[in-house]
């Protein structure tokens, strides 16, 4: 639970095979909702036919962006959307593509709102986003994903990637905090540290060869999984981690399951 610490710029496109493109501010938001590739810089308010990372964007606070169709994060490039709160609606999809960078959801629990300021508190604390994605997720060899506090109505699916072990500083491939409609499947990935924390699915949710480099990774922690939990060649194997710390209700770490629980994650039912 203490590992909130947001990816920054140093780790974006300096990924693997980063795909290092022109910079330049995308341009506000056209009449017709005509669709924007983003090189670089903020995404103003307004709404979109489709919007095209390719370099290295964010979303500022405060902003409300309407996506009609896909938002997708080309390979090497890195969208923001983690840092300060906005408003995000994606009609469609959101692709993440192979040595992306994708942070979606400012929340009073990931670092992106809390951290900075005298008192460890940033700008935004107490404040939130709200996004929402109405199609899939789905993320393919990305350099790292945090998904805090998303509203998806299909499924969020990521296969292989990760910033492997030896990236300078703290990579956190995140679900904290979302309401995912349909499965939550990740498989394949190698990173820091990796958690599911506080989401509730409503469909399975599938963990496999998920390895990383924190002991304290693999969190489980306080879900409500509407089917199955699948849990498989986890390391370090699946645990609560330090989800208990500081928090007197003793059921919290626990999580709730609909149907079963299968291979290495029934520790996350409570006795």
């Amino acid at each position: 639970m203490k590992r909130n610490a947001r990816f920054g710029a140093a780790m974006s496109l300096a990924a693997a095979g980063a795909l290092m493109l022109p910079a330049g501010t995308a341009a506000a938001a056209p009449s017709g909702a005509a669709a924007l590739t983003c090189t670089g810089g903020e995404i103003a308010s307004g709404t979109y036919s489709s919007v095209t990372i390719a370099g290295d964007c964010s979303v500022p606070a405060n902003a409300t962006v309407t996506i009609t169709g896909n938002l997708n994060v080309l390979s090497g490039a890195r969208l923001d959307a983690d840092s300060a709160p906005s408003t995000i609606t994606v009609g469609r999809n959101v692709v993440g593509y192979p040595g992306s960078t994708t942070g979606l959801g400012c929340t009073a629990a990931h670092g992106g709102c809390t951290t900075g300021g005298p008192d460890g508190n940033g700008p935004y604390a107490g404040q939130q986003s709200s996004i929402t994605i109405m199609g899939n997720a789905s993320f393919d060899h990305v350099f790292n994903a945090a998904l805090d506090g998303l509203t998806v109505n299909g499924n969020v699916t990521s296969v292989g990637g990760g910033a492997g072990f030896d990236f300078p500083g703290f990579i956190p491939f995140s679900v904290k905090d979302d309401t995912i409609h349909g499965n939550l499947t990740v498989s394949g990935l190698s990173t820091t540290w990796f958690g599911v924390i506080r989401s509730t699915i409503d469909g399975n949710v599938s963990l496999s060869d998920i390895m990383l480099g924190d002991p304290d990774g693999n969190e489980i922690v306080h879900d409500t999984i509407g089917k199955n939990l699948i849990c498989t060649n986890m390391v370090p194997a699946p645990q609560i981690g330090d989800a208990d710390d500081g928090i007197p209700d003793p059921s919290y770490p626990f999580s709730t399951v609909g149907r079963n629980v299968i291979g290495q994650c029934g520790f996350v039912l409570a006795p």
